[in-house]
Parts: C-alpha cells; sequence; structure tokens
C-alpha cells in the first residue's frame, strides 16, 4: 500500500512562514533589549567605580589637609608657649603644605570642602601673625608677660578641624554607598547572559524554520505555475477540436 503525499496548502505555508518570521522579530528585539541592560548595568557599575576611586583619592587628600590643620594648630600653641624655633618652624611647614595639596592639581583647585580648609588657614594665620612676631621679641623659656598672655588666649582660635572631618567622612561614605548599591545590582547582572543564550538558540531554530518555510511557499507557488502551464496546452487543443 503506497502512501500519499498531501501538499501542504499554500495559504497554510504562507502563514506559518509568517508566524516565525514575526517571531524571529520578536526574539531579535528581546535580545537587542537584554544586551541593551547588560550593558547599561556595566555602565552604572564603572561609573560608581570611577566614582569611589575619586572620592577615595579626594578623601586622602583632603584627611592630609586637615591633619596639616590640626598639627598647625599644635605648634602654634607650643611655640607661644615655650618660644621653640623648631614649632614655628612646624608651623609654617604645615601651611605651606595645606596651601599645596589645594593647588596640586584641578581636582583638588575644584574641591570646595580644600579651598574652605585653605581659607580657614589663611584667615587663622592672618589673625595669629601679630601675635607670632610679638613672640619672636620675647625670650625662649621664660616666663610670659600677662599681657602677652592675653592676647594668646585671644588669638587662639579654633581651627574648626573637626568640622572639616565631618565633612570629609560624610562625603566619602557617601561614595562608598553609591558603590556598595551598584555592587548589589551584581546579582542580577548574570541574567541577560543565560537568556541572551535562549534567545540566540531560538533565532537560530526560527531562521531555520522561517527559511524552511518560505523555501516550501515557494515550492508551492513553483508548482502551481507548472500545474497552470500544463493545463494551458490543453484546454487549447480541446478548443481546436
Amino acid at each position: 500500500m503506497s502512501s500519499m503525499f498531501i501538499p501542504i496548502p499554500p495559504v497554510k505555508l504562507a502563514r506559518r512562514a509568517w508566524l516565525r518570521l514575526t517571531g524571529l522579530l520578536v526574539l531579535a528585539l528581546a535580545a537587542a533589549f537584554a544586551l541593551g541592560f547588560y550593558g547599561y548595568e556595566l555602565y552604572k557599575l564603572h561609573a560608581a567605580v570611577e566614582a569611589y576611586e575619586s572620592a577615595a583619592a579626594q578623601f586622602h587628600v583632603r584627611t592630609e589637609a586637615i591633619h596639616h590643620l590640626s598639627s598647625m594648630e599644635v605648634a602654634f600653641n607650643h611655640y607661644l608657649l615655650d618660644g621653640n624655633s623648631a614649632n614655628l618652624g612646624l608651623l609654617q611647614s604645615d601651611q605651606r603644605r595645606i596651601e599645596q595639596l589645594a593647588q596640586q592639581d584641578a581636582a583638588a583647585q575644584h574641591d570646595q570642602l580644600l579651598q574652605n580648609i585653605v581659607a580657614a588657614e589663611q584667615k587663622w594665620s592672618g589673625q595669629t601673625a601679630p601675635v607670632v612676631e610679638e613672640r619672636k621679641k620675647l625670650a625662649a623659656g621664660q616666663g610670659l608677660p600677662e599681657d602677652f598672655l592675653a592676647k594668646y588666649r585671644a588669638a587662639s582660635q579654633d581651627l574648626q578641624a573637626i568640622n572639616f572631618e565631618i565633612a570629609a567622612d560624610n562625603d566619602q561614605r557617601q561614595a562608598q554607598q553609591a558603590l556598595q548599591q551598584a555592587m548589589e545590582q551584581l546579582r542580577w547582572i548574570w541574567l541577560p547572559i543565560p537568556l541572551a543564550g535562549l534567545l540566540a538558540i531560538g533565532t537560530v531554530w526560527l531562521t531555520f524554520h522561517a527559511t524552511k518555510s518560505v523555501h516550501h511557499l515557494k515550492q508551492a507557488a513553483e508548482s502551481e505555475g507548472e500545474e497552470d502551464e500544463e493545463d494551458a496546452p490543453a484546454d487549447s487543443h480541446g478548443e481546436t477540436k
């Protein structure tokens, strides 16, 4: 018993080809979206890492400037009390170093907190300069006149180093929190990888079957054309008779 081949109707072949081509387009769009999402997450992580590295470098410079600010205040108090020139040298060295840090590069020059530290140092230095000059005229290691002690107490203003330190710590903490948030999103960054793999497999499968459907549709169209050509001479012969 021979089996008969029943050809698939062209309308069904066309519908099948259309569905597979549409599915191929949808999968291609989904793959593009997954790839875009993956790239965007990597970009955010890269930006967060760069911001954190910049904040860490900024925090290091700020911390050093605050350290010199506190050291400058200590050296000032020691010099006015004992008149040791070594403390005066430390005081002047701290002042120079703070100003160098604030001008060492473009990032430091645009760091408002660092510039505020320099402004506080310069204002404080201007206020205490007369007392320092007067102390130079007094002998070291000897008792200090009462009027000079009064000037010393008036000039011993707090440089508010603790406030600068708190502000620097807050900025550093914010950058660290931003990095942690970006790192937490890494647990989802693997999701587009298997999704992209599945989409790639689906795209290949649909491409193959869509091409196959189009090929069958083309064969069906060619078969109908051949049948029309065979029927035309027969009809013409019948009319001649």
